[in-house]
């Protein structure tokens, strides 16, 4: 396992909705999971909490990984021996989950990179331009193969897909075309840029607004 490096974290989270009746078979698949993710260069930490649900039947879950780098974090979420804990998981207590990678965590990444603040506002716009493209396409392109997958085992493929591109490419590329303008403090410049990404975005809408689903 690597050391951690200062300004390095990142952390990916997940949510999930767990019955009374799976809450210890969850307690005992995230226990697995952590076992597993320590063995992975790059390991920090996992947190878990839970709150119980409104309606009493249940508990709302979340699990927060944290390694010293995106990539090392990708290689954990992409491994075999985690896809085969989901597996059994999916058989044995029939979870599901829906799974976030926190704007924080790519800031926090930049930054290393960069060795500079940069606003959070900035970075949440570019992982909003590089998310939404990348979702809707894969929607589209995915309409006859992953949308007919079970919801959890979509969800799966369809995050490690997005994750990888938006994480390996498209977020890294955006920060080096925008670097000006997360560097400055330029009221000008941040309008003028703001207004590009905001631009591209709605470009964007009226683009897949456009194209036929089902």
């Amino acid at each position: 396992m690597t050391e951690r490096t200062t300004g390095e974290e990142f952390t990916y989270t997940f949510y999930s909705e767990i019955s009374k009746n799976q809450l210890e078979g969850y307690k005992k698949l995230q226990d697995r999971m952590n076992s597993a993710a320590k063995m992975f260069d790059g390991y920090l930490k996992q947190d878990l909490s839970f709150e119980p649900d409104l309606t009493g039947d249940g508990f709302h879950s979340t699990a927060r990984i944290s390694f010293t780098s995106l990539e090392l974090c990708l290689a954990w979420l992409d491994s075999t021996e985690r896809r085969q804990i989901l597996n059994e998981a999916e058989s044995i207590i029939d979870y599901k989950y829906n799974s976030l990678v926190e704007p924080q965590s790519f800031n926090q990444w930049l930054e290393s990179r960069r060795g500079s603040q940069t606003p959070i506002w900035k970075i949440n716009l570019l992982v909003w331009l590089a998310l939404y493209p990348s979702v809707m396409i894969l929607i589209v392109v995915g309409q006859g193969t992953l949308g007919r997958l079970p919801l959890p085992l979509n969800m799966l493929i369809s995050n490690a897909i997005t994750v990888g591109v938006t994480g390996w490419w498209l977020v890294p590329w955006l920060s080096r075309l925008y670097s000006n303008w997360l560097k400055t403090q330029s009221k000008r410049l941040n309008i003028i840029y703001s207004s590009s990404v905001l631009g591209f975005l709605l470009l964007f809408l009226l683009f897949f607004s456009n194209l036929t689903y089902g």
